[in-house]
């Protein structure tokens, strides 16, 4: 009888994820939304947008006018207000990964690494800052698309959330022998 009881408990305050996640979720979706009217004004960027709207139209699984190369676009990681990876800057990361490659679907996005870095033409890059010290909970999302060949910062966006408890402690130490 006790134990039936203690479970209702653990289903009613499940707490598997960091509360403040889905606020950096969201934050990111809004912050790519941002972005999305200043890249169709680009040159590079308009002809990629209409090819998108036509896959839209078109029947599902009927893939879209691949004559033209798609754009790739690098995820870089993120840092924190330490210029070191934390929990928090994690946690964007994988938002601004899944968010990127869910809205910008005309575009390859890739994370950055060795192997692709020959083909990127853009890079995509966030950061994670608090807004005031005093302000607690206060937090600061910026999103950056540089243009590698000139680089130049074609796009940005910032947008501001409130959320407690969001660990920017950073991972790991830095301790060398």
């Amino acid at each position: 009888m006790l134990g039936a009881a203690a479970a209702p408990a653990l289903a009613v305050d499940p707490t598997p994820a960091a509360p403040y996640e889905r606020v950096i979720n969201e934050a990111i979706e809004s912050a790519i939304d941002d972005l999305v009217p200043q890249l169709r004004r680009l040159a590079a960027f308009a002809p990629a947008l209409e090819v998108d709207v036509r896959a839209i139209d078109s029947a599902p699984g009927k893939a879209a006018d691949t004559d033209s190369p798609r754009l790739t676009i690098g995820i870089d990681r993120s840092v924190g207000e330490s210029s070191q990876a934390s929990v928090a800057s994690q946690i964007l990361d994988s938002a601004l990964l899944q968010a990127a490659r869910r809205k910008l679907t005309q575009f390859e996005i890739v994370e950055i690494s060795p192997p692709v870095v020959a083909r990127l033409q853009y890079v995509l890059g966030g950061k994670l800052s608090r807004v005031d010290v005093a302000s607690r909970g206060m937090y600061r999302v910026d999103l950056m698309l540089t243009d590698i060949k000139t680089s130049h910062v074609v796009a940005q966006s910032s947008v501001r959330f409130q959320a407690q408890g969001v660990d920017t402690t950073p991972l790991g130490s830095a301790v060398t022998p």
